[in-house]
Order: structure tokens, then C-alpha cells, then sequence
């Protein structure tokens, strides 16, 4: 499932996702991995993409790795074991390090064999025993497994780093097997967001939330909407009008409709001030120093205007829009395309719309009421009010409610492969049980098996009734597609079982002779299983050629079951449920014909014929008797006469689960099915006849093969059953009574007893198994060249019954014979490539149909009153367009949970559905208000919580369940609170806080947090790791600050105008143009000396003549912010994160540092000039640009004195300090 073309994918989080995609996707492809290495996550290697959020929190700890196994020590260890020179090393969280090599495998493609892949793999060896006395390793590797531990197990000397560990990070579950890793690159895929995101987040804003849409904020709106179009026209066509001049008298329109969309939301806000006019009445963001409204917040809002102007209630947990129902009876069995065409034709004649504007705006309506409609590539066999449409409503559900907005941009087959996600985490798990309940309620609703009560609402036992009968329903469907795609009974593997299982010693492979009774045995050697199997093991005429006598070793070897028996029995069950299975896919088939076929079958005068293949013959009467080999076994012909003058033909084909009629039928079939009086009057269904040129496909009768149009054939027609009218009422126009109509079950029995695809007799015969005896035996020859003849007349399925393999038997029969995946596109609307995808179609089918039942268990939950939703019990259930609920408490904790761990795979950390939004409840405001351990003594109820190393304790203890239905916004909060609080009491913070002041400190472990974000979900770290990371973070920072304040102090000490601080850059070095004048000179090296791109000669030298021409303070923090911001405009702002593997601290503590240092500076010390450049240029205070600022000070300090001179390289290197 791909939502995003790699080609767009630019953040380092989105290269790295899908570089650990491809790596997933090739190791399924390698056989030899899979027998070798079975699921190899930890040892599948790929690289470290930079800039990632793994690459951050790797990178420091990999550069200590890769240091230290350079140092001396090291490389003698290194020379004596004999490990390359350019040799990779690992630690893993034991502590435990590993000389590494990579191994390479290569397969072909799946499907394509000219094209390889190659997967690289780890191979490792421990080495710690070798290292673990050279002075200091043993402290390095304590240090190291601790950050492996926040890596998923590993830390490597370089940026190769295992798929297993990747996964760990991501709290991403580990696969093994083929289901489930195909899951997980579907949720890799996945993480990526649409651009507009959700179109109806506003319309369905919590009711707590300040920007909710009361009664009152609508009419505001409407009253707006009026001032706008003067109430001439509806709000979309006054936004649209510009896109309708554009295609004025074009047919068909040059863009998307996605483009057109998006183009009417961009006109809207153009055309309405970016949405102003609407926030000021509403008085959001009325406070012009406060925060602003993102342009997603307006789109959202001007969506919002358009629907409200056409439907003032309209809500997600309406039905109808505009007055058009989404969910009618009327609907069912309609495909999806008709009814969005119906709802645009609505939105036209009733709402007045445009016609170019109606289908943008029919696509806002279902993108929050009914989004499976906005599914791309639907199958044309999917119908709504099926079981298909239910499997894809569920899935969508659960996608929609990970990423809003998803489904408009995702495939039929995306969205069937994307449902096995969420088996992954329990969060996906809760979710796909919730967004099931509607979508089976609403397919009871509307095939009429459940009604609302007089107010519109459904009480419990109302939605459970609608449940059961949808899982009776699936249930029925299931076990008819399990019993034809079940493999048939095979009598050597019944044999074996009973004898292994009864007398469990025995090795039935054990080679007998026979010793006496009549026919000999000519010394050949038999097998005990082929003597049971051939009824012979009981006679005890066999026995071994020496040792002990096998049957006083095993008396029970006269006692086993006989084998024809078990066979014959097990067939019977088997044939029996075939039958039963076969009879159910006639019922479906046959209440999925259109409503006007379906009366004709229920409530017709009918006859059953079978088709045989026709042969000339002389004698008058009755046509010649057809042996098995001649008759047609997968289909047949109905002749229906409906209130004694309308007839009708149909042609049925079971295991092609089809069944058509045209008019073409009626005259070249229909007509002679009957037999006439002398008036020409239809009498009586004749018992056979011949039909010459027949509008008949034999190859459909004998072959299972599609029907084709224009195909003829002559054939002989049998009947084999009859019915009379029917009076009863009529279930015609409920597809669902039709199905469990007495009279259609009748029918469909019939069919499937008198006319199977196969007897049972000659299903014995398919798995018989014969015995070496019984193949050199002529009468097998003859069994097995009838079943060749008579049923499957394809090269191949004869390679594979004859291949005595039994699973190429049962592949050949299920796939020659049973056409499964056939009949498991209409029971599911299951499309081969998605088959293909998952597993055999069938079997993916039957696990579809089974994951949409839903357990009372799950509807209780939803309405449980300590989840936020009690008024639904005492008021019944109201239906909503996307899930029969609206997520509350737990669930929709679920949702945030699953949707953050998504966003933070491609790196969109701030993402938040509406950024200008604060959805939290008043009471968790409140709590969020208050310190750290009051707020855990308030959301936990424990006045036994007292300090902060308790809150941190108690969040890290996983055994512990968290409060229920507590908001996951608030428990982030308190986690991050409590790590965060914790370290600053800690010593190595304190010690941090003396050196930079305590502001400084809380804005470096803030700005950390924010950049090496940790969730209280993580099962790998807890609140005691970050808080222990934090403080490793801190105290590193201190060791740096202290060395870069010494370094600083101490050049305050020397004499800057000796050796070797007093060299000067050769002019000739860095002034090519040769200017003679300071201010160039000075411009011109700072050119020469810029490091990055930015180095613009005009820039410096503007800025440079600027504050050498006045008299600001030179060691004013915000000067020089002010002139950094001026020579480093594109970087202005940037943080430095702490902890990286420098000499320098991060930027935030640097630029306290440098602070604090500029105080101690004396403007008329002769080196003035030198100690400014190093102050800035070594406490590194700004993310980026130091360097430049640095030199620019000097130069300006200089200028001052109408001189300059220009320092070298190295001179600078040894005044910073961090080189």
C-alpha cells in the first residue's frame, strides 16, 4: 500500500521508513533467508538514514563507539585476533561487544526472474572477553549498552544498523511470518499524511472544545454565509465562481477532481480574506499578540460554512445530508458510483449547485459521512448493503480513524491489505473493533432486519439483534466458501493418523512380507501403511523377515478401524458439506439478482435443467440417456413463468457465482422449456428437449469457464426438478429475507443435490490414495482416466492429480475443479490482486467475513458509562456516517496513540490534527495547571504520591494500569513533567544549572524533550530512562561547560600578541581583488573564511560598515544576535541540540555561557579584539553561523580603529578551543 511516491519523500524519517520497507519487502522475497535465518530482523541490515529520529539519538553514541575502537589499545586487540582493518563493531544492550561482517544473499523477484535483489545481512562475533581489561572499556561498554537500550538493542561503529533494532525504536512489532510482516510494510506505507488532512476535523470537534460548532456558532456562520452571497446563491458556488468561469462550456473538465477541490478551498479563502470575516464574528483568535490560526484551521472553517449553508444540522452522526439519504434500503445492492451520482444530482436539483460544483462538493459531504464511497479503483462487482461493502466500511473506519482524510487517497486493494494492521498494537486492535460496529449496524438497518424507534434512535438490544444476525449471516457465507475451498479427504492421511495415533510406536513405513494365505507374495515387500490402508493388515498373513513377530509387539494392529471405513465416512461428512456449501453460494447468488429476476424465482412456476452435450439421434421422442462424461456439471438452465404470461431464462453457473438472463435466452431457450396445447398456449415444462444454435456456452457447462456472449451450441436439456408458483409475500425487495427465504433455500438444495459438480463417488475416487499395489492394478488405471476425462480436461490439473504429491493434488482440484477464489470475489469482493497479495483468495475471504463479526462484548464496551458516553444506554444509539459511536475516552486514546506513533515514523513530530486546536477537557486543564506530583496525586487518586521520585516511579512501572479513560494528551504531559522536574533536582543538573543559570537549564532539557521525544506508551523506555538519559545529557553538557569557561579564562591570561597568537594571513591568501581599504580587506576574509554557502561579500561588507560606523556595545548578547541574525538570516533561530559527540556544548547552553563570559571582557584591553572573536567563536552560543559572527565582531572592533588584520585559520582554531 503506497498513500506517497518516493520521489517525494524528503525528510530523513521518510527516507529511513521506506529504506526499512524495502529492506522488509526483499527479505520476503528470499527463500534461503527464510530456511537459514527464518525471520532475521535483528541480523537484516540497512542503513542509518541522517537526520532521522533514530539517526539522533544513534549518532552520538555510535561516534563514541567508533572512537574509542580507533584508540591504541584497541587496535592491538584488534591486530592480535585478526579482525580487518576495516572492520564494524556493535554493542548491544548487554553490554556485550561484537566485531561485525555483513553477509550478502541474492534472489530473483517474485514474478520477474531477470531481476535481483540482495539483502545484507550481520554476522557477529562476541569479543567482549578480549576487551574488558584495556583501561576504561569496561565503564565505555556500561555507557554504551544504556543508549542501546534507547536504540533497540544495538549501537553501531558506523551507519549500518539492523531492521530488528529500527522496529524496537518505533515501538513496531517484530514479524514472524509472512501475514504479519506483509501487515507491517503496510503500516510503514501508511504513515504518510494527506496534505489537507481531514475535511470535517472542525464539523466534529469534541463538545468541550472552543472551537466546537454549537447552535449559536452556526447560525454566526450562516449569518456570514448570507452577508457574502447576498442569499443568491449557495456559499460553494460563490467560492466555485472563478473555477466555473474557467470551464465554461467544456464538457469534460483538464483537472482532477481532487485539484478542482483544492482549488475551491484556496479560492475561498482568497475570496473571503483567508476566512477573517468568519473568525471575527465568531471571536476566535481575537487577541491580535496571541496565536494566530494556521491556514489549516481556516480551510477547515470555510469547509465547514459550505456544508453548514446547505445542511444547518448537519453532523457525522446524521444519515441524511441535505435531505438525500446516505443509508437506505433503497441503496442496497446499488454499486457506490450510482448512488454518489444520485447524491450530486440531489445537491444540483434540490440545493441549486452548479453542476461543476456539485461532485467537489459531493466529495466534502462523504468525506465525513460515508468515506468508503471516496475509495479509489472499487471492484464493479462491490454493492452496498453486501457483506464486501460492510469488509471495506470497517477497514476504512480504521484507517480514517489512524490518518482523517486517508481513504479518499488509498485503493480498493490498498484498503483490504491495510486491515491486518491491527493485529500489530493493541492500540490499531481497539480500534478496528470500534470502527466495526457501525458499518454492521448500518447493513442491518438498511437490509430491513433492524428499525430505529419512533425518535430515530436504536436501543442496545436493537443494535445486538442487528449484530447477531449479520454474524449469522457471515457465519453462513463462511463455512459454504471453507467447505468448497477445503481440501478433500485423503485416505492415506486418515490411515496414517489412525495408525500413528492408536499405536503410536509402531513406524507404519516398516516393510512387511507375506508369510501365508492364498495369491503369494512373490517376496515383495509392503509397507504396514499400504496393509492397512488395503484392508490386509488384519489378516496377519504379513510379518517381518526376521525378529520379533510385529503383531506380539503391537497387538492392536488387529484391532485398528478399518480404513474404508474412516474413508468412506469422512467423504460422506465431506460431500455432504460440500453440498451444503454449494447450496448457500446458489442462495447468494440468487439474492443478488436485480429485484425484478429475483420475483421471477420466487414466486414463478420454475423448471431446473441440466445441459448435456448433444448428439445426433433418429429416434422420435425422448433424446438418449447421458452418461456423466456428457453432461455439464457447472451449470444450469431455469425456466421461469411469472403470473401465467411472463417468461424468463436464466442461465446459473454455482462455482462462477453467476447468474444471468437476457432476452436472447427467453426466445432461443426459454420458449422451448415449455410444451404447447393445439391453441399455441404455454402448457406444461417438457422433461427434455434439443435446442439447436442455443445462445449457450458448453465451455462455461463443462469447463467452469466465463460464459461467453456469443457463443452457440447445440445441447440436450434434462430437467431434474420443478416448482409451482408461489403465493407468499414477497422478499424480492430485501435481499436479505430473499436469502433466508424457505422457498429460495428449497431451490438452491435442489440444484446442489441433483446437479453437484462432482458425486461422491467420484470424490472417493480423487482421494483414494491408492496403494503400490492397487496403481499396478488395472482397475486404478481405469478410475483415474475416467476422473481425467470427466472433470478436468487442463494439462496441468492432470500433471497434478497424476504428480501422487497429495498437496499438488489438492492445488490442482481446488484450483481446476472448485473455482474458490471465484465464488470469494462476490461473497467478499475479494479482487485477485489483492488475493495474490495476502494469500489465496479464498482463505483471505474467509478471514475478511470472520474479522467483521463483531461480539457483544465489543458493543458493551462502547456503551460502558465510565468511557464518557453514558446517555447512549438510557437514549438508544444513533447512527453516525463513520462509526456507530463517536470515539470517546479509551478509544479515542487509542486513536491518538496509534496516530502519533504513525506521524513520529516520517518525522512529523508537531503534527496535530488542528494545530490551532486544544481539545482537552476543563478538568484536565486543570490538573495539567497544577505542579507535577500534585497533578500525579489528582489523575491517579493517591494521596500517598509525595515526591517527584515517586510519580517517576509509578509511570514507570508497566504492571500498573493507568487510569481509565484518561486523556493521552494529559499522561504525555505528566510524563514529560515528571522526567523533566525529576532531572532538575538531580545532581548532574544542578551542576549544569550553576554553570549556564537555571533558565538556561529548563530551556536546554526542554528543547531536548522536544527534539528526542519519548512516549509514555514506550515499552522499551520508561520515565526512569528518560529521566536517566536526561541527566547523562546534562552532565555531559557540564563537563563541556566547564572545560569551554576554563579554556575562555584562561586566554584572558595570556599575551595575545605572542607567538603563535600574533600571526598574520598572507594578504595575497584571502584578498585576490587586492583591496587596499579596511572595510573591503575585512569583507574579503571574512569570504575566504566562511564555511558554508552563505558567505555573500556585498552582506559582510554592508554589515560591517554599518556597526563600524556606530557605537553600539559590542558585548551586548543582543547585539550580536542582532548582527548574527544579519549575516546568518537563513539559520536565525536555530537550536543546537545537547549531547552531541563535540567538544562544545548545544547552543542554548553556549549562549548562556557566552553571555556570562561577555561580562568579564574589558572593551579597552588591547586584545579586545581577540578575546570577542574567541568568546563567540568557542562558546558556539548559535545553532549555526558562529564563525561568521565571530569574525565579524573582530572585524568591527578593528574597523573601529580604522585598521584591520587579518588572522589565520589556525590562530582562530587555537582562540576557540574546539578544534
Amino acid at each position: 500500500m503506497q498513500l506517497q511516491e518516493p520521489a517525494t519523500l524528503t525528510s530523513g524519517d521518510e527516507r529511513q521508513r521506506m529504506a526499512i520497507t524495502q529492506a522488509l519487502t526483499n527479505a520476503m522475497a528470499d527463500e534461503y533467508v527464510h530456511r537459514t535465518l527464518a525471520w532475521p530482523w535483528d541480523q537484516l541490515a540497512v542503513s542509518c538514514v541522517p537526520n532521522s529520529a533514530f539517526h539522533d539519538v544513534h549518532y552520538s553514541s555510535a561516534f563514541i563507539l567508533s572512537k574509542r575502537v580507533r584508540q591504541a589499545d584497541f587496535l592491538a586487540v584488534r591486530a592480535e585476533q585478526s579482525i580487518p582493518e576495516q572492520a564494524s563493531f556493535q554493542v548491544n544492550q548487554e553490554g556485550r561487544l561484537y566485531h561485525v561482517r555483513e553477509d550478502i544473499s541474492s534472489s530473483a523477484l517474485p514474478g520477474d526472474a531477470s531481476e535481483y535483489v540482495s539483502n545484507h545481512f550481520f554476522a557477529r562475533v562476541d569479543i567482549t572477553s578480549h576487551v574488558n581489561q584495556l583501561n576504561g572499556f569496561a565503564q565505555d561498554l556500561e555507557l554504551l549498552a544504556k543508549m542501546a537500550r534507547m536504540t533497540g538493542g544495538f549501537i553501531s561503529s558506523n551507519d549500518r544498523i539492523a531492521v530488528g533494532q529500527w522496529l524496537r525504536f518505533h515501538n513496531l512489532p517484530l514479524p514472524t511470518d509472512d501475514e504479519s510482516t506483509k501487515a507491517l510494510i503496510d503500516l510503514l506505507n501508511f504513515a504518510v499524511m494527506p496534505d489537507t488532512e481531514n475535511y470535517w476535523e472542525l464539523l466534529d470537534a469534541p463538545a468541550d472544545s472552543p472551537f466546537a460548532l454549537t447552535k449559536n456558532n452556526r447560525a454566526i456562520i450562516r449569518d456570514i454565509t448570507a452577508q457574502l452571497t447576498g442569499n443568491e446563491m449557495p456559499l460553494a458556488d460563490y467560492f466555485g465562481a472563478s473555477l466555473v468561469l474557467e470551464n465554461a462550456g467544456s464538457d469534460k473538465q483538464p483537472q482532477s477532481l481532487e485539484y478542482r477541490l483544492q482549488r475551491l478551498i484556496s479560492d475561498a479563502g482568497l475570496l473571503d480574506e483567508t476566512g477573517q470575516n468568519y473568525m471575527d464574528a465568531l471571536g476566535w483568535f481575537a487577541d491580535e499578540s496571541g496565536a494566530k490560526p494556521s491556514k489549516q484551521l481556516i480551510n477547515q472553517l470555510l469547509v465547514a460554512a459550505m456544508l453548514l449553508d446547505l445542511d444547518p444540522d448537519i453532523d457525522t452522526a446524521n444519515t441524511t445530508f441535505a435531505g438525500f439519504k446516505l443509508h437506505t434500503s433503497a441503496h442496497v445492492q446499488r454499486l457506490p458510483s450510482d448512488i454518489r451520482s444520485d447524491l450530486e444530482a440531489h445537491l444540483i436539483q434540490r440545493c441549486k449547485l452548479h453542476k461543476l460544483i456539485a461532485p467537489l462538493v459531493a466529495e466534502l459531504v462523504l468525506a465525513g459521512m460515508a468515506p468508503a464511497y471516496l475509495v479509489r479503483d472499487l471492484p464493479p462487482s462491490l454493492k452496498v448493503g453486501t457483506p464486501g461493502w460492510v469488509i471495506l466500511s470497517q477497514a476504512v473506519g480504521l484507517a480514517e480513524s489512524v490518518v482523517p482524510g486517508a481513504a479518499r487517497r488509498m485503493t480498493y486493494a490498498h484498503v483490504l491489505g491495510f486491515s491486518p494492521i491491527s493485529e500489530l498494537t493493541p492500540q490499531l486492535n481497539e480500534l478496528h473493533a470500534m470502527a466495526g460496529v457501525d458499518p454492521v449496524v448500518t447493513w442491518a438497518l438498511m437490509n430491513g432486519l433492524i428499525q430505529r424507534d419512533a425518535d430515530g434512535n436504536l436501543s442496545l438490544e436493537t443494535i445486538n439483534q442487528g449484530i447477531e444476525a449479520y454474524n449469522e449471516h457471515v457465519e453462513a457465507l463462511s463455512t459454504a466458501l471453507n467447505a468448497i475451498n477445503r481440501p478433500i479427504p485423503r485416505r492415506k492421511a486418515l490411515a496414517l493418523k489412525a495408525l500413528t495415533s492408536g499405536i503410536p510406536a509402531c513406524n507404519p513405513h516398516e516393510r512387511l512380507v507375506k508369510h501365508r494365505g492364498s495369491g503369494g507374495g512373490g517376496g515383495r515387500e509392503v509397507s504396514v501403511l499400504d496393509l492397512y490402508m488395503s484392508d490386509q493388515l488384519h489378516t496377519q498373513d504379513w510379518g517381518r523377515i526376521r525378529g520379533r513377530d510385529i503383531y506380539q509387539e503391537f497387538a492392536g494392529l488387529k484391532e485398528l478401524f478399518p480404513v474404508a471405513d474412516l474413508y468412506e465416512t469422512a467423504v460422506h461428512n465431506h460431500y455432504n458439506d460440500l453440498i451444503a456449501g454449494l447450496s448457500t453460494t446458489i442462495r447468494y447468488v440468487l439474492s443478488q439478482l436485480t429485484q425484478s429476476n429475483r420475483k421471477f424465482i420466487e414466486h414463478g412456476r420454475l423448471a431446473i435443467y441440466r445441459v448435456e452435450a448433444y448428439k445426433p439421434h433418429f429416434d422420435a421422442g425422448s433424446i438418449p440417456e447421458a452418461t456423466r462424461e456428457r453432461t455439464g456439471r457447472y451449470g444450469v438452465i431455469i425456466g421461469a413463468e411469472l403470473q401465467g404470461t411472463l417468461v424468463r431464462c436464466f442461465e446459473l453457473f454455482p462455482l462462477r457465482s453467476e447468474c444471468r438472463s437476457t432476452p436472447e435466452l427467453r426466445e432461443k431457450v426459454g420458449k422451448y422449456l415449455f410444451a404447447y396445447d393445439e391453441d399455441g398456449t404455454r402448457s406444461n415444462f417438457v422433461e427434455d428437449n434439443s435446442l439447436l444454435d442455443a445462445p449457450l456456452d458448453l465451455d462455461a457447462y463443462f469447463k467452469n469457464a466465463a460464459p461467453r456472449s456469443d457463443a452457440t451450441s447445440s445441447v440436450f436439456v434434462r430437467k431434474i426438478g420443478e416448482f409451482d408458483s408461489s403465493w407468499h409475500p414477497t422478499h424480492a425487495d430485501r435481499p436479505m429475507a430473499y436469502f433466508n427465504a424457505e422457498r429460495i433455500k428449497t431451490i438452491s438444495n435442489l440444484i446442489a443435490e441433483q446437479h453437484p459438480f462432482l458425486t461422491e463417488s467420484e470424490l472417493a475416487d480423487m482421494g483414494r490414495d491408492s496403494t503400490e499395489q492397487e496403481l499396478a492394478a488395472a482397475k486404478f488405471d481405469v478410475i483415474f482416466n475416467t476422473l481425467l476425462n470427466l472433470i478436468i480436461p487442463l494439462k496441468e490439473c492432470i500433471e497434478g492429480l497424476s504428480s501422487g504429491v497429495p498437496a499438488r493434488q489438492r492445488d490442482a482440484i481446488a484450483s481446476c475443479v472448485m473455482d474458490a477464489a471465484v465464488v470469494a470475489f462476490v461473497f467478499a469482493s475479494v479482487p485477485v490482486q489483492v488475493g495474490k497479495a495476502v494469500g489465496k483468495s479464498a482463505s483471505l475471504a474467509t478471514k475478511l467475513l470472520s474479522a467483521s463479526r463483531i461480539g457483544t462484548r465489543t458493543v458493551a464496551s462502547l456503551l460502558n458509562p465510565l468511557d464518557g458516553v453514558p446517555t447512549l444506554i438510557n437514549g438508544g444509539l444513533k447512527l453516525v456516517g463513520k462509526g456507530a459511536i463517536k470515539l470517546g475516552g479509551h478509544a479515542v486514546g487509542a486513536a491518538q496513540i496509534a496516530r502519533s506513533q504513525l506521524h513520529h515514523l516520517t518525522g512529523a513530530h508537531s503534527y496535530n490534527l488542528l494545530r490551532a486546536l486544544d481539545h482537552t477537557g476543563e478538568a484536565a486543564r486543570i490538573r495539567m495547571s497544577l505542579d507535577t506530583v500534585s497533578h500525579a496525586r489528582a489523575l491517579f487518586k493517591s494521596d500517598g504520591i509525595t515526591t517527584l521520585e515517586e510519580v517517576v516511579a509509578r509511570l514507570s512501572d508497566k504492571t500498573i494500569p493507568l487510569p481509565k479513560g484518561a486523556d493521552p494528551a494529559e499522561l504525555q504531559h505528566l510524563f514529560n513533567s515528571a522526567a523533566r522536574d525529576a532531572t532538575l533536582q538531580s545532581k548532574q543538573a544542578q551542576q549544569l544549572g550553576a554553570l549556564i543559570g537555571q533558565k538556561a537549564l529548563e530551556d536546554v532539557l526542554t528543547a531536548f524533550m522536544t527534539t528526542h521525544p519519548t512516549s509514555y506508551t514506550n515499552k522499551l523506555l520508561t520515565a526512569q530512562d528518560y529521566f536517566d538519559t536526561l541527566a547523562d545529557v546534562a552532565e555531559i553538557e557540564a563537563k563541556k561547560a566547564i572545560y569551554l569557561r576554563n579554556h575562555q579564562q584562561s586566554l584572558l591570561q595570556l599575551d595575545l600578541g605572542q607567538p603563535p597568537y600574533n600571526a598574520v594571513l598572507a594578504e595575497a591568501a584571502f584578498n585576490p581583488k587586492g583591496f587596499t581599504d579596511p572595510l573591503h580587506r575585512a569583507g574579503a576574509w571574512m569570504a575566504n573564511g566562511a564555511s558554508s554557502q552563505a558567505n555573500d561579500f556585498d552582506s559582510f561588507v554592508s554589515v560591517l560598515r554599518e556597526y563600524a560606523g556606530n557605537s553600539k556595545s559590542l558585548t551586548d548578547p543582543d547585539v550580536i544576535t542582532h548582527i548574527h541574525d544579519l549575516l546568518a538570516p537563513a539559520v536565525a533561530g536555530k537550536v543546537r541540540d545537547a549531547g552531541q559527540p563535540t567538544k562544545y556544548t548545544g547552543s542554548i547552553a553556549g549562549y548562556a555561557l557566552m553571555e556570562q563570559h561577555l561580562k568579564t571582557l574589558d572593551t579597552a584591553h588591547q586584545h579586545f579584539d581577540k578575546h570577542l572573536l574567541s568568546t563567540v567563536i568557542g562558546f558556539q552560543g548559535f545553532g549555526d553561523g558562529n564563525g561568521r559572527t565571530a569574525s565579524a565582531l573582530y572585524a568591527i572592533s578593528q574597523l573601529r580603529s580604522g585598521r584591520f588584520t587579518p588572522l589565520p585559520r589556525e590562530v582562530v582554531d587555537l582562540l576557540s578551543g574546539i578544534r
